[in-house]
């Protein structure tokens, strides 16, 4: 096969686009009728939820309740327990001397002496 012959072929199947015949366009619908699946029944309405199935759906489900409970669980064992690492960490923030208090809520009769005032 030379250059030319090569040449004609491509130009020949470029030069019209292929038209299926009627015959084959019916065969195509009719086995994509048979393969549809039939309709099926209307989808109840689900049974009524608690509270708690209605929240840990809010939520995102089982897992992401899960992933709040473990995440709760480890602050809380990091509060607690504060490793080794996490102390060195809090030293080297917090560099200055040991006897240091923050009194973030203040009792209540700084409040009302402050009232009086």
């Amino acid at each position: 096969m030379g250059d030319n012959a090569f040449d004609d072929l491509l130009a020949g199947a470029k030069a019209g686009d292929p038209v299926p015949s009627a015959a084959l366009m019916a065969r195509v619908l009719a086995d994509a009728t048979r393969l549809q699946p039939a309709l099926a029944a209307p989808a109840r309405r689900p049974a009524a939820r608690g509270f708690f199935a209605s929240l840990i759906a809010a939520i995102g489900g089982g897992g992401a309740l899960a992933g709040l409970a473990t995440a709760t669980a480890t602050g809380l064992w990091i509060g607690v327990a504060q490793p080794a690492p996490f102390a060195v960490l809090t030293g080297a923030i917090w560099a200055g001397p040991e006897d240091v208090s923050v009194d973030l809520i203040p009792d209540l009769e700084g409040m009302l002496s402050d009232a009086d005032g």
